[in-house]
Parts: C-alpha cells; structure tokens; sequence
C-alpha cells in the first residue's frame, strides 16, 4: 500500500525529538512493505532529512518569511500558543496548506494515518477519496475539542468520516466518545482502539547496574508544567544517596533548575538526549521518574522499561496499562510529593530495583513496533 502521513511533528533533522512516534510508525510500516508518504509542517529553519528506505517526506510551507513559523515544533504547538499567542496566526494558513497538499496527492494513496485529530484528521477527513482513514489520537488534540467552542460538532464530523480511530489510552478514547451524541457514540466505539505508539528496543540485554551506590534517577522528557516537574525539589529534597538526571528541554527548565537548587537536590539538567547520547543517558540511570499531570502514553517510560529500568510513575492517562504497581514499578496518585518521596526511598533498595526493572525489560517487549505495526496494518485495510 501507499499510505499517506499527515502530521503537525516529525523530525527536521537526524536526532530531532519532534514527533519522533510518528517516525517509529512510517518506518514500522515501511518494513512491512509499505510506501510512506509524510505530509509535515515545514519549519523556521531549512533542514534536508532523509528517515529511510519507503518514506516520502514533504514539509508544508504556509507563513512567510519562514521565521513566521512558530505554531509547531519546540515545546509542541498548546505550549508554543501559551507563550506566544501570536504563532495562533499560522493556524489557518497550515491547516489550508496542509489540505491543498493532500488532496493533489491523495489519488496515489490506499489509506490515510492522520496524527492528531486536529487538525491532521479534519484535513484527511477531506482527502480521504473513500478510502480507509485511521485518526491516531495523542492526547492534546482531544483536550482541546474538549475546551474550543464547536469541538464536539467536530469530533461528530470525524466520527462520520473516519474508517477507525486509535487512541494511545482507554482514558483519551473514554473523553473522546463523551463528545459524541450517545446515538454516535456506539457506533464510534467499534470502530476505536487504544494501543500505545510503539518503541524501538535496545540492542542486546540490559546492563548490570548492581553495585552503584548512588540512585541515579533519571526524568527524560519535554520540561512543561504538564510533567509535574515542580514536585521534583520537595519530594527529593534531603534524601542522601540520590542524583537526578533532568534529559529533556522546555519552558520550564529554568525554573527547575532554580528549585532544585534552593532545595538542595543532587542534579544535573543535560538537555535533549537522542541517538547514542539517549541510549548512553539510560544505561547510566538505576531508574526513572515520571511526576506528570496528564499524560496520554508516555514513549520516555517504555524507554526506560526496555533499557531495563524501574519506574516510579503517577497514575495518570495510560500510564496504568503499562506499569504495573509493585511489577514493572511503582505507581503513585498525581501531584503528591510525598508519594512521590516515598516511592523513590523504596528503589533505593537494590533488590527491589533488579526485581522491578527485569520486568519492566520483559514487558516493554510487548509494546515494540514489530509487536503493534500488524495490528495498524490491520486497521488500513478496512473497508471505508
């Protein structure tokens, strides 16, 4: 099949974080023999990237100059609008340019992967040309019909012209059928399914980390309030033998940084990680934290899981259909630092964190993309 992509992320360059589970799913897809056709945003920088044999990658121009550009990549596009409403400006001229760019190519394809349902899946909701249209949905796009004026009569608008949706949580896909009509609803949750995106597994087993007196505990992921970050100084703050490792980049790092100092927390802020430099950052951690708020199917915790790691994690979006408490690791109510604390004190034990973290390695198995691109195949080859 040739399948067309349409997408608000996907990396810009070699190691570029952005939409990188979009990448994972075009390049699981192309070695199933597929032909990949990515329509993305094109970005302020001008950047050739090449992701692979079978995929087709076309950045869509839709502000000039380009430093006009500003509503996706970085922090994502909720947080770009938060701190500069202005990049708002850019919203209608993409979502025209994105529809224009589909629809002429449209005619080559046998089924259409949109990410995110807004605005991706309203646009292939338009090219589609009758054939087979998986909606995957990631979190923000449904909170925000949630929020906007008009969301649910779009949400309806999808539900009448999308083969079958994918959401990466039963909690995501439960908020998106209470948009619906109950008389739509039903039909609508046949045609839904929850599967987390897919990762990439390390090569070979996961390192021996016994004899390591010092926790290295390891946050990896985008620094926006939405993370929870803000617990991090009071939870950690007095307890011995700890270092956090802070891998990630977002708004919200300065302030971090500033907390954790005045808390007097062991920390070290390193940046984005990706390539080599990820995978070195996660052999070096003994486990991970993930304080977040809201979450749809965090990649970072199935990372870490695959490398081996425990994760001490707040019980929020699919975190649940992943770590299992006291299995894989160890789950606690959002926004509570001393759950938070607590938790961290039980891994310090070394046995409890070989216990938990050769699990966590033997269950991230089940969420890699040779395991889940069958199961989208599947659902590209419905009937429209």
């Amino acid at each position: 099949m040739r399948i067309g992509f349409l997408t608000t992320s996907f990396p810009r360059f070699e190691g570029d974080p952005a939409g990188t589970f979009v990448l994972g799913m075009a390049r699981a897809l192309a070695a199933r023999g597929h032909r990949i056709d990515v329509l993305a945003p094109e970005a302020q920088e001008a950047r050739e990237y090449a992701p692979g044999s079978g995929i087709d990658v076309h950045r869509i121009p839709y502000l000039r100059p380009r430093g006009l550009q500003r509503l996706f990549y970085g922090a994502g596009a909720p947080d770009n609008l938060a701190r500069d409403p202005w990049a708002a400006l850019g919203a209608l001229p993409f979502l025209a340019s994105l529809a224009a760019a589909a629809y002429a190519r449209s005619a080559a394809w046998d089924a259409v992967v949109s990410h995110w349902s807004v605005p991706g899946g309203i646009v292939g909701a338009l090219a589609t040309r009758g054939r087979p249209h998986l909606v995957v949905c990631h979190g923000s796009d449904v909170q925000a019909l949630g929020a906007v004026p008009g969301g649910s009569r779009l949400a309806a608008f999808l539900s009448d012209r999308a083969t079958s949706f994918l959401f990466v949580s039963q909690p995501l896909r439960d908020s998106f059928l209470q948009l619906l009509p109950r008389s739509a609803a039903g039909d609508v949750a046949g045609r839904s399914h929850v599967c987390p995106m897919g990762i990439d597994l390390p090569v070979g087993p996961p390192p021996d980390r016994a004899g390591r007196d010092l926790l290295s505990l390891l946050f990896l992921g985008r620094l926006v309030q939405a993370k929870g970050l803000d617990l991090l100084p009071s939870a950690l703050a007095g307890l011995t033998g700890v270092r956090l490792v802070v891998a990630g980049d977002g708004p919200e790092r300065i302030p971090l940084a500033e907390s954790l100092r005045r808390a007097g927390v062991e920390a070290d802020l390193v940046g984005v990680v990706t390539g080599s430099r990820k995978a070195e950052t996660l052999v070096r951690a003994d486990a991970l934290v993930h304080p977040s708020l809201r979450e749809g199917s965090p990649l970072a915790v199935l990372e870490a899981m695959a490398s081996g790691l425990p994760v001490v994690a707040t019980e929020v979006g699919g975190v649940p259909a992943i770590v299992r408490d006291g299995v894989d690791g160890i789950l606690v109510p959002p926004g509570s630092p001393d759950a938070l604390r607590q938790a961290v004190v039980r891994i310090q034990v070394a046995a409890v964190r070989r216990r938990l973290g050769q699990s966590a390695a033997r269950r991230a198995r089940e969420f890699a993309w040779p395991a889940i691109a069958p199961r989208i195949e599947a659902l590209l080859t419905v009937s429209a």
